[in-house]
């Protein structure tokens, strides 16, 4: 009994450390709540020897908060430690994050790369759609729900590179940065401010063709959209295989709890 409570009580501290050390350590962090524990229970152990070594003539009973502060100090630093070995040898970097937008349309969609040939223009009635732009969102409301991704605009399915000149002809003035902006509000009104930090837009050129690239980053929470100028509906969607799906409210519950 007392064996057992004496582990449940090393995963608490280790689960409790590593989240703090990876509140305080800034960037994408791609790690299971498992490896977080474990990069806590590391950590302890680090911190409490440096703590030891500092201090070694203190009584244990006057080390409480200085075990404590070592343990999180030590947390933080196995922390970074697997950061950068996880950064240097490309460990959980999407094949997306690794290859430049002309490899991506040549190995085509994947549940990490999707290609819209506009994010504004309906290229068949032949004017702005808001539905254009809310598929948009919910592929990326999808990468974000699970491993990240790319979504490529001004790729057809096929992989025919027309461009942004449709997108760009909605705008008061046609260029990438008011582009950019635009799709930037979009987003934060889709999501709110928080997940707009897991998102990269830039700009590649493919042939003499330029496309913007969108790289999400897996989001530490869940995310749900709300369409603009819509009811708040809060709905939850998710990549499954090359498409995005949405989830009905007991089985967004399931996937929640499954992942986070």
């Amino acid at each position: 009994m007392e064996a057992s409570l004496l582990f449940a009580g090393v995963l608490v501290a280790g689960f409790v450390l590593g989240s703090l050390a990876r509140l305080i350590v800034p960037g994408s962090q791609r790690l299971t709540w498992s490896e977080t524990t474990l990069i806590g229970i590391a950590g302890a152990g680090l911190g409490a020897l440096l703590v030891n070594i500092a201090t070694p003539d203190t009584p244990t009973t006057g080390l409480r908060w200085g075990t404590v502060l070592g343990g999180l100090g030590g947390s933080v630093m196995v922390l970074l430690v697997v950061m950068w070995l996880m950064n240097h040898f490309g460990i959980r970097q999407s094949v997306a994050e690794r290859l430049s937008a002309q490899e991506l349309i040549a190995a085509g969609e994947t549940h990490q790369v999707e290609f819209k040939q506009t994010a504004r223009w309906n290229i068949h009635s032949r004017q702005k759609d808001p539905k254009i732009e809310l598929v948009v969102a919910k592929t990326v409301a999808g990468f974000l729900n699970g491993d990240g991704g790319t979504l490529l605009i001004g790729v057809a399915d096929d992989g025919s590179t027309p461009g942004l000149d449709d997108d760009l002809k909605l705008m008061k003035k046609p260029d990438l940065d008011r582009y950019e902006l635009w799709l930037t509000d979009y987003l934060e009104r889709c999501f709110g401010k928080p997940p707009i930090a897991n998102i990269t837009v830039s700009f590649e050129l493919v042939g003499n063709t330029e496309v913007c690239r969108i790289d999400v980053e897996a989001g530490p929470a869940p995310v749900f959209l709300d369409e603009p100028g819509g009811n708040r509906e809060a709905d939850m969607y998710v990549r499954m295989g090359n498409s995005t799906r949405k989830l009905l409210t007991d089985e967004a519950l399931e996937y929640v709890s499954q992942r986070w």
